[in-house]
This record gives C-alpha cells, structure tokens and sequence, in this order.
C-alpha cells in the first residue's frame, strides 16, 4: 500500500534528523536521507524544497518537541536549569543540531526560532520582576549555556569532573539561585559572590576604574612603542646611545635604551 504524504514526510523528518545530527548540513547527503525514510529523493524536495529547508523544518520539530517537554522558566532558576540540563542529557541529538545550525552561518535563525526564545525570555523577566530586554536575555543565554555545556563539550566535563560527577546537576541549579536575581530559590545566599552580578546592568567604580587603567595601560603600550621607534630613528641618525638616555632619564633606564637599541622592546618604566 502506498505511504500516504503525511506519512512521507515523517519518514524523511526522522531520517533527516539522525542524518543532520551525524554529519551537518553541509556533510548531509540526501541520497540516505531519502534511502533511510524509504522513498525516492525527488519526493524530498517535493516536500521540503531543498536540503536546508529540510534542515529548518528538522529544527523546527525539535523546538516544538522541546516546547512541549521543558516548561517555560516562571517559577525558579534553578528548576529551570535542571530541567534544561536534563532534556540536553536524554536528548542528545537536539544539541547537535543546534550546534550544526550555528556552524552553519546562514544569517539569523527564522521567525519560529525567534518566537520559541522570545517566549522564554519573556516569562524570565517575569520571574525576575522586571522587563524583556539585554540584560534577562543575557541572563537566559547563560542559563542555557550552563545547562547545555557539559553536554556539549563531555570529553572536557569528563577531563575536570570524572567519569561521572553526580553532584554536578545540583551544582548548576545552586550556582543559578545563587547568581540571578529574583530567583525565589536565590534569598538567603551570598551576596558577595564575585559573580553575582549576571543581570547587572550599571558598571561599578571598580569596573569604571579598571577600564580606565585597561585604556590607559594600551596608550602606555602604544607610547612605548612610538618612543622605541624614535630612539632607534635618531640613533641611525648618529646620535649616540649615551645622548639618548640622557633625553630619556625617568623614563627608561640606560640598560633599556641599549636593549631598544639593539632591537629589544621593552617597558617604559624600570
């Protein structure tokens, strides 16, 4: 009896997806996808269009089936990140495929990506009691990337944690209590976690001053370099090194003259 259409395109969705998961878009091969699901390739592109409007209706599955399963971050962070964090561990293809899309580079992700993440973000800023804006969507990337990375990258989690650390799940759902703000689960923490500030949105005078001193400290490097370049100008010029390091007594020592002199770059102050 002949597959009904609906029934084709579930065929090739499934078969795309382990394809996709495995190898890329662009490692991808229609020809299996197509032997996979069972029918001929041309009824792919009857479907789909093209290999990567395969690709974006496999992504499109994937958050659906996501939505469906992960509830949405309203009551506390930490939840949220262990449910994140164990959807990512069950379902192992979903990151992949998040990873080949962004390996990808084909513009911005489309309408229903945007949809999924702005939902999440929205439901975030409710439970921080605050807008939709930079800062909770920084927030919610960090969330994911906490919940996701360990997954992504096991050989590195395995490397620094073992084979298998099972106080890591806990660990991330405390580390997100304690490091957003409005979190119920956060009150009563640290406060004075050097990275509490994850949705802080005015710089500090420490943070002022140290960007002060980075500017400073790259003009400094720049200045070095002008006044090298100079000193072995006038050096070619016959002026000796002696003369030199008179001119530039308090700033750099005679040792150092020589040294730029020679072809050496080094500090301004001794």
């Amino acid at each position: 009896m002949a597959r009904s259409s609906a029934g084709t395109r579930k065929a090739l969705l499934v078969a795309a997806r382990e394809e996709f998961a495995e190898h890329g878009v662009a490692g991808a091969r229609v020809d299996r996808i197509a032997d996979q699901a069972g029918v001929n390739k041309e009824r792919l592109y009857k479907h789909f269009g093209s290999k990567d409007g395969l690709f974006d209706a496999v992504m499109a599955e994937v958050l659906d089936e996501f939505d469906e399963t992960v509830a949405l971050p309203a009551r506390d962070v930490g939840d949220y990140v262990i449910n994140l964090y164990d959807y990512h561990r069950e379902h192992p293809q979903m990151l992949r495929l998040l990873l080949w899309e962004g390996l990808r580079g084909r513009g911005r992700p489309d309408r229903r990506h945007a949809e999924h993440y702005r939902k999440r973000m929205e439901s975030l800023a409710r439970l921080l009691g605050c807008e939709p804006g930079p800062e909770v969507a920084r927030a919610l990337l960090t969330l994911c990337g906490v919940a996701s990375w360990p997954h992504a990258v096991p050989q590195v989690a395995e490397l620094l944690l073992g084979e298998d650390d099972g106080a890591l799940r806990g660990f991330l759902a405390t580390f997100a209590r304690a490091h957003v703000e409005g979190s119920p689960g956060g009150q009563g923490v640290d406060q004075t976690s050097p990275v509490k500030g994850l949705t802080d949105s005015s710089p500090s005078r420490v943070d002022e001053a140290a960007e002060q001193l980075r500017a400073a400290l790259a003009a400094a490097d720049l200045a070095r370099a002008e006044l090298v370049d100079a000193l072995r100008a006038e050096h070619d010029s016959g002026a000796s090194a002696n003369q030199l390091a008179q001119r530039v007594h308090g700033l750099m020592s005679r040792p150092l003259v020589l040294r730029a002199l020679a072809g050496g770059r080094s500090g301004v102050a001794d």
